[in-house]
């Protein structure tokens, strides 16, 4: 008899396990947590390289990227928001009549923007033409980006990574910079702007060997020029990895000051001061943000290729000369 009631518990519990274990893997296969639930999350939607980048108003940038692709099937430029919540940042692509300038931009590193206007220049970098990358100048307004005009560089360039544009006596210049990776050191150009015909003039350089010490760095990956005419550039290193590892610094390096010609020149500073050092992020992108009686703010923009882009505030130090800065 009590071999018999051993038999029927046993069986019965072989029963409840199996029972058990069909019942754990229905709930684990029907589970928002399974494995097959994992294996097909979805891919969240990365904020594209920021290769340049321009302040608008409020918490709106405008952001270019460098694609090379040459379908327009990948965004050119974008409209940044910054956060307002934990749901992040925010970004539209905008679309642009390509046509209406030349054709599809390829490879844009920098955008600026003209004083006092709506108007603003985009800079393809050399992969454009055998190396006569172009210029566009644009205006947004009304939330519309409309292709105005298109020139050409005026000399033979190579990976043009930064512009940038000042007002001087009602004289537009223009600036920009190669990036002089795995170089001693690169020039900063700078030249007569002209907005109507859009042209840029003959060119004077200054060369420039960044206090960044890494090996192999970009010596300029951007730049951008305050009201006060500081001049400040952003470094940056790339393995040729598109998973890195990155690394960048920002510094102010210089002014903008009248010569005894009253003409335009660089005058570098004998010891740059060092703005930001940021490891693990290649900044490709400047902005100034200057907000009625509010400290200047600096932004940076990265192109971390693999892993999108992202921008930031950085922090000043609290003895820069730009910090209460006037407005445009």
């Amino acid at each position: 008899m009590k071999n018999h009631n051993l038999k029927v518990n046993l069986k019965y519990s072989v029963t409840f396990f199996i029972f058990l274990s069909i019942a754990i893997q229905i709930i684990f296969f029907f589970s928002p947590l399974s494995a097959k639930e994992i294996v097909n999350l979805k891919i969240g939607k990365t904020l594209p390289d920021l290769s340049g980048l321009v302040w608008l108003k409020d918490d709106q940038f405008l952001g270019v990227h460098d694609s090379k692709n040459l379908k327009n099937d990948q965004p050119r430029v974008s409209l940044i928001t910054l956060p307002q919540s934990a749901e992040g940042v925010s970004w539209k692509p905008l679309k642009i009549d390509w046509k209406s300038v030349g054709g599809l931009a390829i490879d844009l590193e920098s955008i600026t923007r003209i004083p006092e206007t709506d108007l603003y220049i985009l800079a393809e970098s050399s992969n454009y033409q055998e190396h006569r990358g172009r210029l566009f100048l644009i205006q947004f307004k009304n939330s519309i980006l409309e292709p105005l005009a298109v020139t050409n560089w005026s000399k033979t360039i190579e990976n043009i990574e930064a512009i940038a544009t000042t007002k001087i006596d009602n004289q537009l210049y223009f600036f920009y910079a190669e990036r002089g990776a795995e170089k001693p050191n690169t020039n900063i150009y700078w030249t007569t702007l002209s907005l109507e015909p859009f042209k840029i003039g003959d060119c004077h350089a200054t060369k420039f060997n960044t206090p960044d010490s890494t090996p192999n760095i970009r010596h300029i990956s951007d730049m951008i020029i305050s009201s006060s005419k500081n001049i400040y550039i952003s470094s940056a290193f790339d393995p040729n990895q598109d998973n890195g590892p990155f690394k960048s610094s920002v510094w102010k390096i210089g002014k903008v000051e009248l010569n005894q010609n009253n003409l335009p020149s660089i005058n570098l500073a004998t010891k740059p001061e060092a703005i930001a050092k940021i490891d693990g992020f290649k900044v490709e992108s400047l902005a100034i943000r200057l907000i009625e009686n509010q400290p200047q703010e600096i932004f940076i923009g990265t192109d971390d290729e693999n892993y999108g882009g992202v921008i930031r505030l950085l922090v000043l130090p609290t003895k820069n000369n730009d910090l209460h800065a006037k407005t445009r």
